[in-house]
């Protein structure tokens, strides 16, 4: 069928297309040309009617105009509420998303703190373990049945019937130490020894200023724990008291999870020996803040031990 015979149906029911009116004005503006003298009436009848049709014209582009306005708004609308879907699909997705990767960062972190957290109870973390020293009276004496903690190297003489220092280590921290190596150095008794060996200077002379030091070993130590809030303590033998009335001992520590060492002052306050120590390490943070212990009643004590570590902690 011919492409005019598809269209002419469909502009000529009502509304009619544009361009109808202009097509029948243009048939009737013909029709009056060829009537070559028309009476007046004709004349005015014509000028009414091209008015008419012109009008019928600009109407019917208004209407189309408006028809076609409607169309695009709402194609427009359907358009922005397609968008509106997809988008709030999309931000549904994205915050689903959001969720399920914040759910996935909390099992992991969740995994990796329980592995952190079980090789520091494997290492000891940042615990650490103390020793002090307590005097006793010559008549009592602690009977030890397999014991974790020794004195593994080195003695120090002492008089049997007479007072002594009761040598101990607590843990502190949340984590257990295993296999902890402890050396306490005797300034005095380095000087003692370094002078015997230069009246035989003829030996090994590292050997015979270490010989001076005491070691000690603990297989284990429990950590701080509710049933036992001050730590785990374990005896570790004797050590003789010194003849003046003060003291001064330093203490190297080594276990799985590090380094670190202890100054531990001792002094004769009234007639009774009280103690301070102070710690540096394992960690980085504990060595900028050395750990504190003292006897409440020596505040002199408290003073040298917050001066142990002045140089390795400046002051800013």
């Amino acid at each position: 069928m011919h492409p005019f015979l598809c269209w002419l149906p469909k502009c000529l029911h009502w509304p009619f297309c544009p361009g109808v009116f202009i097509a029948i004005l243009a048939v009737v503006a013909g029709a009056v040309t060829f009537w070559e003298h028309p009476p007046r009436w004709v004349k005015a009848i014509s000028i009414f009617v091209f008015l008419a049709l012109m009008c019928s014209e600009v109407w019917m582009m208004s209407k189309d105009r408006e028809r076609n306005d409607s169309d695009q708004t709402a194609a427009r609308t359907a358009s922005e509420n397609n968008f509106r879907e997809i988008a709030g699909e999309i931000t549904a997705s994205i915050a689903a998303s959001d969720r399920n990767f914040a759910a996935t960062m909390r099992k992991s972190d969740t995994i990796t703190s329980g592995v952190a957290d079980s090789i520091r109870t494997q290492t000891g973390g940042d615990s650490f373990a103390y020793i002090t020293l307590t005097a006793q009276a010559g008549y009592l004496h602690f009977e030890e049945k397999d014991p974790i903690c020794q004195q593994s190297s080195g003695s120090a003489e002492r008089d049997p019937a007479g007072p002594y220092f009761q040598v101990a280590i607590t843990s502190h921290g949340k984590y257990p130490l295993r296999e902890l190596h402890a050396t306490m150095m005797d300034d005095e008794r380095r000087l003692a020894a370094v002078a015997e060996y230069n009246k035989h200077p003829k030996g090994d002379w590292i050997k015979a200023i270490s010989s001076s030091d005491t070691e000690y070993r603990c297989l284990y130590l429990k950590p701080q724990s509710p049933e036992g809030p001050s730590g785990d303590v374990e005896m570790l033998g004797t050590y003789p008291l010194p003849m003046d009335d003060s003291k001064r001992l330093s203490i190297a520590f080594r276990s799985l999870n590090g380094y670190w060492d202890e100054t531990l002052h001792l002094g004769l306050v009234n007639g009774k020996w009280r103690q301070c120590l102070s710690i540096m390490g394992p960690t980085a943070k504990q060595a900028t803040n050395p750990f504190i212990y003292c006897d409440s009643d020596w505040p002199e004590g408290r003073a040298l031990a917050e001066k142990d570590w002045e140089q390795s902690n400046p002051k800013h």
